[in-house]
């Protein structure tokens, strides 16, 4: 076989692998352009989905806020209104409190009282009126 018959036919095959490589090469890229774009869809698709997800929990909290804000308001104010209430008793416990030691004051010094007589007329006045 001459030199040149047998560089044609391997020309000829050289061309016909590397038109089948060509083609291998530009489905290659065609996958490869494909799977960009699936990846950039999931990215795209992730990132809406985590702004969804902050946006949601943004609202959880500020639901979250308000109404610990109403409950905390809710507490403070039975607070107020017991404690007034509580006020009012400890008030009126004072204040029989303080008649009880002037009434002990006052007894006291009938008792330390030098004149008999004296003690006698009070503690009797005093025994009608407790009665």
């Amino acid at each position: 076989m001459p030199v040149d018959e047998a560089v044609e036919i391997y020309k000829g095959q050289v061309k016909s692998i590397f038109k089948s490589l060509t083609e291998k090469e530009s489905d290659i890229q065609e996958k490869e352009q494909q799977q960009k774009e699936n990846i950039s869809g999931v990215q795209e698709e992730s990132h809406n989905l985590q702004s969804h997800v902050t946006s949601q929990f943004a609202e959880l909290r500020q639901i979250l806020t308000e109404k610990e804000q109403r409950l905390l308001g809710d507490i403070r104010e039975e607070e107020a209104k017991i404690v007034k209430t509580m006020e009012k008793n400890l008030q009126e416990i004072q204040e029989n409190l303080n008649s009880i030691q002037e009434e002990l004051s006052k007894l006291q010094e009938q008792i330390d009282h030098k004149d008999g007589m004296i003690f006698l007329k009070v503690r009797g006045l005093h025994y009608r009126l407790v009665k």
